[in-house]
């Protein structure tokens, strides 16, 4: 369920629509950083930078398959396995520095992954940002966040970690969305309680929060879900 602050409209049937998908996924990231993307779990996938060559790419040899376009500075990888879900981190070396990517495998065609470096995040605002209507910004990125979608003008942090919120809550943050002014983030929060727990979504309301949205209300103990939050950028992201 979606909440926004009193001042806004509701938001209908968020989950019933989907983004288009993508044949090229461009990634932003800067030498040392993580950024995340999508492979496919039996074809080969292209990853290039976007100004400059692959010089070296550094992983774990038997979770992948690697072939090298020396020509033309560019890679062709493919997961050893070939139902494999789990994620490949491997780092990717230009002559401006190395990039870790993390990438998860999916059941999808052949693919193409550009890595862009040096990119300022916030330097210009996102397509999401610049989608018109505020209540329609904050829509566009809830879906990206719900639907795993990998806007291409934002940057993308992963994240594993356990924040604390109440007792007999444990609420993890998965991953970050960052544009210029707008940040979305996804969080897995478990009831750890022996009881069952009924939340809402007004009382995770803070300073600087724009929506809140939680796929399901009451848990019992054990049960596990999807809270999504979109809040204003600060200086500290």
């Amino acid at each position: 369920m979606i909440h926004l602050k009193p001042s806004q409209t509701p938001l209908l049937l968020l989950l019933a629509l989907s983004l288009p998908a993508s044949a090229l996924q461009i990634v932003d990231a800067k030498d040392g950083e993580t950024a995340f993307a999508k492979i496919s779990q039996k074809e080969v996938t292209r990853i290039s930078f976007e100004r400059g060559r692959i010089r070296k790419v550094t992983g774990n040899a038997g979770e992948f398959v690697l072939e090298k376009d020396e020509e033309k500075g560019q890679v062709f990888i493919r997961p050893t396995q070939a139902d494999g879900t789990k994620p490949i981190n491997i780092f990717v070396t230009s002559d401006r520095g190395t990039v870790a990517l993390l990438l998860q495998p999916i059941d999808s065609p052949a693919d193409t992954i550009v890595i862009r470096e040096g990119r300022e995040a916030g330097a210009s605002p996102s397509r999401i940002e610049r989608s018109g209507r505020h209540v329609h910004t904050i829509k566009n990125l809830l879906l990206a966040l719900a639907t795993d979608a990998l806007p291409d003008d934002m940057e993308i942090r992963e994240a594993s970690r356990v924040l604390a919120l109440w007792p007999g809550v444990r609420l993890t943050l998965q991953r970050v969305y960052l544009g210029t002014g707008i940040v979305g983030e996804k969080y897995q929060l478990t009831n750890v309680a022996k009881s069952n727990l009924t939340l809402n979504e007004s009382d995770l309301y803070k300073s600087g929060v724009m929506a809140v949205s939680l796929e399901q209300r009451t848990l019992r103990a054990g049960e596990t879900t999807n809270l999504f939050v979109i809040r204003e950028r600060s200086a500290n992201d």
